[in-house]
């Protein structure tokens, strides 16, 4: 008769071990290629509720983690596509400039969509050439590209016053001393 070969209970912990460690980085890289990017990397960009010191308004708006205090990017304001909230808008933008900063990311402009030329696009220009243009945002019909760029931009220009950067006004927006953070005197 054969003798049925027992596993021992440190075998079997060992293997329930061994096992969790493989799902857990399964689970790791299934959610980061889910998510568009590393989800073990901190987030660079984040969306924040901000209280508009002129009118008292709400405006939700991008974050960027640089090398101190967050700085205020980009505020969601009316005029963009779609039937979804300034904050989830908000966060879809984060996520898709955290997607973007590996890719070098340099600059912000808007042009008008090739898929649908009567409206515009903000686009977020990258070192990497994959796409001369990826889409943060299609504006609805009629929205005036140049009053939204300033009022979506008006966050990052006001910190660049502040940086005393002479790129704070310019199309395309120079993201490049912002991503630095301010200059060492």
């Amino acid at each position: 008769m054969a003798k049925l070969m027992m596993l021992e209970p440190y075998q079997l912990l060992l293997g329930g071990v061994v096992a969790i460690a493989f799902l857990t980085v399964g689970l790791t890289v299934g959610v980061s290629n889910a998510l568009g990017r590393n989800i073990l990397k901190p987030r660079q960009f984040s969306c924040q509720p901000v209280i508009e010191p002129q009118t008292g308004e709400l405006m939700w708006t991008v974050f960027h983690q640089g090398q101190g205090q967050p700085q205020p990017w980009l505020q969601m304001v009316p005029g963009m596509e779609g039937d979804v909230s300034l904050k989830s808008r908000c966060e879809q933008v984060a996520q898709r400039l955290d997607s973007l900063a590996s890719q070098e990311l340099r600059a912000l402009t808007y042009q008008p969509n090739p898929a649908t030329p009567e409206r515009e696009v903000i686009c977020a220009l990258t070192q990497v050439k994959s796409a001369p243009c990826t889409t943060l945002l299609i504006l609805k019909p009629d929205t005036d590209p140049t009053q939204f760029f300033a009022d979506l931009t008006l966050p990052l220009r006001q910190w660049g016053e502040r940086m005393q950067l002479e790129t704070a006004n310019q199309v395309p927006l120079d993201l490049q001393p912002y991503l630095l953070g301010p200059a060492s005197p």
